[in-house]
């Protein structure tokens, strides 16, 4: 049976766990076991037990999902803690240290904060009285910087526990299934650096950590003696450990679509690859061994930093191309495709999702059947332009000096290296859009001279880890200085390329559907061009299916996916109201298309915008936010506005009156902030009302030269929502003093459909009487989950007939408008009954 259908069937049975979950691994092996014979038995019949056989295939493929994905062990913690963070002291062993971070400070001045990532095996916890043997492998995140610890360290902590936690908001990165794809089901979180303590009790555990204490001290290796910036960049390149790096830095490669470069991928592996082997080569070592040692050290650098989907199909590729040529075998593209996908499930199913991983596989297959064909098409076009090569030319350019033939020589591979960079752009364009919002066009410019740049620094620095390694310290400084030159140069390129006003820009990217069907035709193109029928003499009718199928394929570019966002508005008046945590954030778009969004921040975390409210619009395909609201000046309102503003064209900013005060110096930065940008600044004083299509906006709050010595949150500006007759009251922080004074104006002639708690259902801002005087249907609160046993001020709605919707447990609350009234559903509901989002 070819490999490519091997490789096809194990992924169907994959998907379908995934996507379904039918039954259980014992089911799947029912299955597997039931083709099997049934192959066995139709053996006279070709087709038939070819079928069964693919459908055995398919069924393997699923029984090792579920048993990696889903299955775990009896005592593991995972089946026995929810979502919700509970305190828990637990024993184990530090498996790796995952790095250090440095975050910004919670306000302009503030000092920095640091945080230490580590991953814990746990072994036992305590019940209150004694520790209690159970397993599991958990995310540990410290608040500051226990950078002491070491792999194989036994350790108790104690901390807050619970299950790793899907995404709570439309287009939010999924953490859990990133974890669970390692293997980690669960997260800690501890407050101090005392909250992780040596445990006296038991010796360190080699078999736990040795993989972590090789990677700690490689890392240590290449730093030493590094510039302090380069470090980071260089643990990343080389280790594939990215905590550390600046994430200005971080985003400048990502904004510029040369992640790749500063994470460990298939490129750098192999260009790890091929400098061994050259070496070996060098000082001649036998061909098959020479293989052997090649395919080896892949596997070994594999290891060493943390086989991340694309490194694995690259290292399977490279071990079976060492493996063809060590037995002189063929080397064929798609069946080395094929090997390395059933290689790559073989090692972690999961890794079929990873979109790191596809983007790894649509590279490779791109440089396989696309290049050459870019190639000659390229020459074709230049023989028509400049005239076919002349032999006189080139004999002509042997005379000329060495100067000459070395920058020819160099423009040459340069225009390959461009090439090849452009074709692989554009294959994976798409699938990048789709994924990360981005379309970076500068790339294709600047991987020419960042894959040298890096290439060299990657292999300087894993020269230094070598010279560490035998105790040749001036030598390892020289590779070191090499290291730190390089990637010093590549950060200047990176910088100047996410500068470039044209260079990148943020989308909301297309339908997944539209990039299934712009692979499909992309896919029968290349069929018909590399392995269709007669390829070398295609008859005419070939010749035109050829010519129809690459214009299907670049005409579903435009209608597809690159205006996929400008449609997606909904029938009527939405809102969401994302969860946050302790902040707040709520997107109203009306049946116009016109896009609002009222508050943008989180207590403690500016990465908001970028982290949660921008993929929320992108999911309705917005790209323009036509005003921004900002109830009033505490920094969980607003901090993560600078992230939404670099990402979406923002009409204006509207404040309450008082917005900018002495006494707030974050409010002042960011006016500072839009006025550089050029975003207009408008106060908005109550009672102002004004039309937005079919949609009626009134700010209630707080009038113009009301109470100047209130506090901000007295200041809230309180905005009323109207479609259809159905309202919703937006809140922000409102209490004290300005409370009062809205509970001062007449009771509203009809009940308020929706309202939103004030600041956050504290019970200062939620007394009874706001209740009575609104009469709300439906109350939402957007909130972190709270402290075990603490009070909280909005149960008692509960025991009445009004529908109250916290954001840490419904997650993102989606109200709909309709004739009925103000529909609302928790985006946890619509993922469990698999429905979709807006868009």
């Amino acid at each position: 049976m070819p490999l490519a259908p091997v490789f096809v069937a194990l992924a169907v049975g994959v998907v379908v766990d995934r996507r379904f979950e039918p039954w259980g691994a014992t089911a799947w092996a029912g299955g597997l076991l039931g083709f099997a014979a049934a192959s066995l038995l139709a053996f006279r019949r070709p087709r038939l037990s070819s079928l069964a056989l693919a459908a055995a295939l398919a069924a393997a493929g699923g029984a090792y999902h579920h048993l990696r994905w889903t299955d775990a062990a009896a005592d593991d913690l995972a089946a026995a803690v929810g979502e919700t963070p509970r305190p828990a002291w637990v024993r184990g062993y530090v498996e790796e240290v995952v790095g250090r971070s440095t975050r910004e400070g919670r306000g302009p001045g503030d000092d920095p904060r640091t945080r230490t990532r580590f991953t814990l095996r746990i072994t036992e916890i305590c019940d209150g009285a004694t520790f209690l043997p159970r397993s599991g492998r958990a995310d540990v995140s410290v608040q500051g910087d226990r950078s002491d610890l070491v792999a194989g360290q036994p350790v108790q902590v104690a901390g807050r526990l619970a299950r790793a936690a899907g995404p709570l908001n439309p287009g939010e990165f999924d953490r859990r299934a990133h974890l669970q794809a390692q293997g980690i089901r669960l997260t800690m979180g501890v407050d101090e650096p005392s909250g992780v303590m040596p445990d006296p009790e038991r010796g360190r555990s080699w078999r736990v950590g040795w993989l972590g204490a090789i990677r700690a001290w490689s890392r240590d290796r290449l730093i030493d003696g590094l510039d302090p910036r380069a470090a980071p960049l260089a643990s990343a390149l080389v280790l594939g450990r990215r905590d550390e790096i600046d994430p200005e830095i971080d985003d400048a490669f990502a904004r510029t679509g040369t992640t790749h470069l500063l994470a460990v991928s298939g490129l750098q592996l192999q260009m790890v690859a091929w400098a061994i082997g050259l070496g070996l080569v060098v000082v001649g070592v036998p061909r098959r061994l020479r293989y052997t040692l090649v395919a080896a050290a892949a596997v070994g650098y594999a290891g060493l930093v943390g086989g991340s989907p694309s490194v694995t199909r690259s290292m399977v590729m490279t071990v079976a191309f060492c493996a063809a040529l060590a037995a002189s075998r063929q080397w064929r593209p798609a069946d080395a495709m094929a090997l390395a996908g059933t290689l790559t499930i073989l090692v972690n199913p999961a890794f079929l999702f990873d979109v790191g991983c596809q983007l790894s596989f649509l590279a490779v297959a791109a440089l396989f059947w696309l290049l050459p064909a870019a190639v000659a098409f390229g020459a074709e076009v230049h023989a028509r332009v400049v005239g076919p090569p002349d032999p006189l030319d080139e004999l002509e350019s042997w005379n000329r000096s060495i100067l000459h033939r070395t920058s020819d020589w160099l423009a040459y591979h340069a225009a390959q290296l461009a090439t090849a960079s452009a074709v692989v752009w554009a294959v994976a364009a798409p699938l990048s859009a789709l994924q990360f919002h981005l379309f970076s066009p500068v790339g294709v410019l600047l991987n020419v001279p960042l894959i040298p740049l890096t290439s060299i620094a990657l292999l300087a620095g894993a020269i230094k880890l070598l010279l560490a390694a035998v105790g040749a310290t001036p030598l390892a400084w020289l590779a070191g200085l090499v290291v730190g030159r390089t990637l010093h140069l590549s950060e200047i390129v990176v910088r100047w390329g996410a500068a470039l006003p044209w260079g990148s820009w943020y989308t909301p990217g297309p339908p997944a559907v539209s990039v299934l069907a712009f692979y499909a035709l992309l896919a029968l193109a290349v069929y018909l061009t590399n392995a269709g029928p007669h390829r070398d003499e295609p008859s005419p009718g070939l010749r035109r299916g050829r010519r129809l199928a690459w214009l299907l394929a670049f005409a579903w570019c435009v209608p597809g996916w690159m205006l996929a966002g400008l449609g997606r508005r909904p029938a009527t008046l939405e809102a969401d109201v994302l969860a946050v945590g302790h902040g707040l954030a709520v997107v109203v778009q009306t049946p116009e298309g016109k896009t609002f969004l009222y508050d943008c921040g989180r207590m403690d975390d500016p990465g908001v915008g970028r982290r949660i409210v921008a993929p929320a619009l992108w999911s309705r395909g917005v790209s323009r936010l036509d005003a921004v609201f900002l109830s009033h000046a505490d920094q969980d309102h607003f901090n993560g506005l600078p992230d939404v503003l670099d990402r979406f064209a923002v009409g204006e900013v509207v404040v309450a009156p008082g917005f900018v005060g002495r006494d707030n110096p974050a409010a002042t930065f960011l006016m500072q902030d839009l006025h550089r940008r050029g975003v207009p600044v408008r106060t908005l004083a109550a009672p102002t009302a004004w039309n937005e299509g079919s949609t009626r906006f009134e700010a209630v709050h707080p009038p113009a030269g009301w109470a100047a010595d209130a506090p901000d949150n007295a200041r809230s500006l309180v905005l009323d929502v109207s479609h259809a007759g159905r309202r919703l009251l937006l809140t922000g922080d409102l209490e004290q003093l300005g409370l009062a004074e809205l509970l001062s104006k007449p009771e509203p002639e009809r009940p308020i459909d929706v309202l939103l708690a004030p600041h956050h259902g504290g019970k200062a801002a939620n007394p009874p009487r706001l209740y009575a005087w609104a009469r709300p249907r439906i109350v939402a609160v957007s909130q972190k989950p709270p402290v075990a046993g603490s009070a909280d001020a909005l149960t008692p709605l509960e025991a009445g007939d009004i529908v109250l919707l916290r954001t840490w447990r419904a997650g993102a609350i989606l109200l709909t408008w309709s004739p009925e009234g103000i529909v609302a559903r928790g985006f946890l509901e619509h993922e469990r009954d698999g429905e979709g989002r807006p868009g």
